[in-house]
């Protein structure tokens, strides 16, 4: 899980890359798959959801790579380990709840 974990981690970091330098909303990521809507304003979504997307992945990254520590290298304290658990799940609820947010402000 800790591997699956790191993985989305980088394609999040990719997927914020592609919106905040190449203007491109992966689907899937930031919409989801059976959305056909095109965006209305660009910019304003970058500024809402790029900050949001990074911080995502970048707490993605760090959950999965404490789990790859953890499991290959040395033992974590457990509850170091179930803390950040807790808050990768957490984040993952609120970027959730954000990229609907702005799904429906942004997209028609």
């Amino acid at each position: 899980m800790d591997i699956l974990i790191t993985a989305c981690g980088t394609y999040l970091v990719y997927c914020w890359y592609l919106l905040m330098f190449k203007n491109e909303i992966k689907q899937g990521v930031l919409l989801p798959s059976k959305s056909t809507g095109k965006c209305t304003d660009i910019e304003g979504y970058k500024k809402e959801m790029g900050p949001k997307l990074l911080i995502f992945a970048i707490v993605s990254l760090i959950a999965g790579i404490i789990g790859l520590i953890s499991d290959y290298v040395m033992p974590i304290n457990t509850y170091l380990y179930l803390a950040f658990t807790v808050v990768f799940i957490i984040v993952l609820i609120w970027f959730t709840r954000e990229a609907r947010k702005a799904e429906r402000e942004y997209f028609n």
